[in-house]
């Protein structure tokens, strides 16, 4: 899995059976702020701004060539933002391997210690033995799927509620929207948030893509 920018990627699970979906991964936010990133900024050239109210973005400030104006960027890695790249931010993206197996199968750490299943014996004196026992997969029941989502519409939708709604789209056939219903529908809602907000003075991009994966 491969991001950059302040756009944000993510791995769900959806069982047929129960109608469960699960976010498994996310990926980070490149924010200016982070050590890391600040630090690279910095050596650049570039000056990191951190906002005195909380909820607002870093910022990396660069000045544009053309109008002599200094802007503000609110991630510190992005593909196309040139003049920002003088400055430290890179178009880099961080790379995750993952295994699926491990998503769907609850083979992980994460998933052992929520709750697998216990299978337990008693002997003759009353002594009771448990030992843990990972629960059964069916085949074909547990349903993978990617989503990519700008900030425009993370800045008010959660990215849990993003996946039950998408999921519906993608599995429900009998009463759920589909799927291109569905990403309008949120798309819509993110909007209808920045309206409320800032009163049509301003909106962010928004923007949503969906894949199913195979494993």
């Amino acid at each position: 899995i491969a991001n950059a920018g302040d756009s944000r990627s993510f791995i769900a699970t959806h069982s047929k059976s129960t109608g469960e979906t699960k976010v498994v991964y996310v990926t980070r936010e490149d924010k200016p702020h982070l050590p890391e990133e600040r630090q690279r900024v910095e050596k650049m050239g570039g000056r990191v701004r951190i906002p005195p109210n909380a909820g607002s973005s870093s910022r990396v400030m660069y000045k544009d060539t053309l109008t002599g104006h200094e802007y503000g960027l609110a991630m510190s890695r992005s593909i196309g933002d040139w003049a920002a790249g003088e400055v430290g931010v890179i178009p880099d993206p961080l790379v995750d391997v993952v295994s699926l197996d491990e998503f769907v199968g609850g083979n992980d750490a994460s998933a052992a210690a929520a709750g697998d299943e216990q299978t337990c014996t008693v002997s003759a004196d009353g002594d009771q033995q448990c030992l843990a026992t990972t629960a059964e997969v069916v085949e074909g029941d547990v349903e993978v799927f990617a989503v990519s989502a700008t900030d425009g519409m993370l800045d008010y939708i959660a990215i849990d509620d993003i996946a039950k709604h998408v999921a519906l789209g993608l599995y429900d056939d009998e009463n759920g929207p589909h799927l291109l219903s569905a990403c309008e529908e949120l798309i819509s809602a993110a909007a209808g948030g920045w309206q409320r907000h800032r009163k049509g003075r301003y909106r962010d991009d928004i923007a949503i893509s969906v894949s199913k994966l195979s494993w």
